[in-house]
């Protein structure tokens, strides 16, 4: 009886599908076939990414339980922006915006006016900027082929430069209020108590022995007014009626607030009150139980 060899076509006779009986079991043969149809791909591995990776399903299994985690039961804050984002003008914008934005665009045409007031004096008279040049020059050792003269001028431009970028980004902002960006009108908002202070200082300071007078009383003069009109537009857009502009919270939503984290704040009170309660009679059952056993013995 001879041994018929399964691969052989002849003996399937036109039937090709794979019969249980052809399979090789053996070890050797087994693993070839396993690599041949991994070779052919017949074995799928799925990707580390994209719809069909594990990866990003287990991060939306994750996302989902971080977004169900509880928060102690404390209510949700009230929002603060425009719920429609920045409007497109200021057309629709309250009177009090309208001109509490105008107020700081003044307050940013004087300061860029006065920065180059100032230039203009340093270069008349740097003696004040030289002496501060040859203060920080004691510290670090000039580079080779700039001298001090170089230094002075670098100096006062890059004064200029300074102020003329801060001014720039602060008229940015004064647009986004304009169109009810809260934000900017904080960031403003510092922005005009910081002009306000330096205006008061600059009222009750000497005014400096080099420079020109005329100039002198030009800068002192921008400074007090820049600080009192930026006082002025912070007045202006924290009237009550901008509120709505801006999208604050109403004073009765805030109050409701307020209410119901006070009233959560009890119950966590009353819960951590219970749980200490619990936590004193169990010692207290122990130790009960510790002196029967001790009079037993």
């Amino acid at each position: 009886m001879t041994h018929q060899n399964p691969q052989d076509p002849s003996d399937r006779r036109g039937d090709t599908r794979e019969r249980p009986d052809d399979r090789d079991h053996s070890t050797g043969a087994g693993s070839g076939d396993q690599a041949d149809r991994r070779a052919e791909g017949g074995r799928r591995r799925r990707p580390l990414y994209g719809p069909d990776s594990d990866r990003q399903g287990s991060g939306r299994r994750d996302k989902g339980r971080r977004e169900s985690r509880p928060s102690d039961g404390f209510p949700v804050p009230p929002k603060v922006g425009r719920p429609d984002g920045l409007a497109r003008s200021a057309k629709d914008a309250p009177d009090n915006v309208r001109d509490g934005v105008r107020a700081w665009y003044i307050v940013a045409a004087v300061q860029a006016l006065t920065a180059v007031l100032q230039m203009v004096m340093s270069f008349q008279d740097p003696r004040t900027v030289t002496a501060q040049v040859r203060e920080q020059s004691d510290s670090f050792s000039m580079v080779d082929g700039v001298d001090e003269q170089t230094m002075v001028n670098g100096t006062i431009i890059s004064s200029l430069l300074v102020i003329l970028i801060a001014v720039s980004v602060c008229t940015y902002l004064t647009t986004r209020v304009a169109r009810g960006g809260v934000r900017s009108r904080a960031f403003l908002i510092v922005g005009s108590i910081y002009l306000a202070l330096m205006a008061l200082l600059q009222v009750f300071t000497s005014p400096p022995d080099s420079g020109s007078t005329p100039l002198v009383l030009l800068i002192g003069a921008g400074t007090i007014i820049s600080g009192v009109i930026a006082v002025v537009g912070v007045w202006l857009v924290t009237r009550p009626d901008t509120a709505d502009w801006f999208g604050l919270p109403g004073k009765a939503e805030v109050e409701a607030y307020a209410e119901k984290v006070a009233k959560r704040n009890e119950e966590l009170d009353k819960e951590r009150a219970e749980k200490k309660a619990k936590k004193e009679a169990k010692k207290a059952e122990q130790k009960a139980e510790q002196e029967r056993r001790k009079k037993g013995d």
